[in-house]
């Protein structure tokens, strides 16, 4: 393999949970609506913000509605990272994992449905700039299909100039699986959250799932 992609959320930084808890805020800030676990696996985990907004509001929304409607939610979210007096850190294994990736120039790159305020802040907060070039970083713009569409993936790999059938990705979504499997990556590895082991050996597509980055599996690709 020749280049690495990595999703964001809940594959290099476990906030599942935060982000799970600041749509419930926004949600009851803004609607009447009670939204179950499995669909925020299915239809919010993983998803562009612009499609949970139309699937949680259950009706199709403009750009710029979208969008403020977005910004209200991941404001939330970051002043909940910030109040943090824990689990405000990289998966564990990860800066080891990136930094035995630096030191072979093995080309590396984020795709995440993340928007670019909270990229902005991944960046500051974790001083991401260490690893990863941000201009060639894939974030959702607006203007990308969302997952499980493989175009996520398929930028990425054109910002890092890797083939996908050459690349690894990480992700920990259903709908990420699905999006690097239709880019055609040539290993998928699913990162656990939350005890989520079997739902992601389920797809039947992944090299492995590893619990976090001190996995020896992940070194032994290169």
């Amino acid at each position: 393999m020749n280049g690495v992609i990595f999703d964001f959320n809940g594959t290099l930084f476990r906030d599942s949970a935060y982000h799970e808890t600041a749509w419930h805020t926004f949600i009851a800030q803004e609607t009447d609506r009670v939204v179950a676990k499995e669909e925020f696996e299915h239809h919010v985990h993983g998803v562009n913000n612009h499609e949970a907004l139309e699937y949680i509001f259950k009706k199709k929304l403009g750009k710029e509605t979208a969008d403020e409607l977005a910004e209200r939610k991941e404001k939330i979210y970051r002043e909940m990272v910030l109040a943090l007096d824990s689990g405000n850190q990289l998966v564990a294994g990860a800066e080891k994992y990136l930094d035995f990736l630096k030191e072979r120039n093995i080309p590396i790159t984020i795709a995440t449905a993340s928007m670019k305020n909270n990229v902005d802040f991944y960046f500051d907060f974790f001083r991401l700039d260490r690893w990863f070039d941000y201009d060639k970083v894939i974030y959702n713009d607006g203007n990308i299909p969302s997952k499980p569409a493989p175009d996520f993936y398929l930028k990425a790999a054109e910002e890092i100039q890797c083939p996908p059938a050459e690349v690894i990705v990480f992700e920990d979504s259903v709908s990420g699986i699905r999006s690097a499997f239709n880019a055609k990556a040539g290993a998928i590895w699913g990162v656990s959250t939350e005890g989520n082991n079997q739902m992601l050996l389920q797809s039947g597509v992944l090299a492995g799932v590893i619990d976090d980055y001190h996995d020896s599996r992940i070194y032994e690709q290169f």
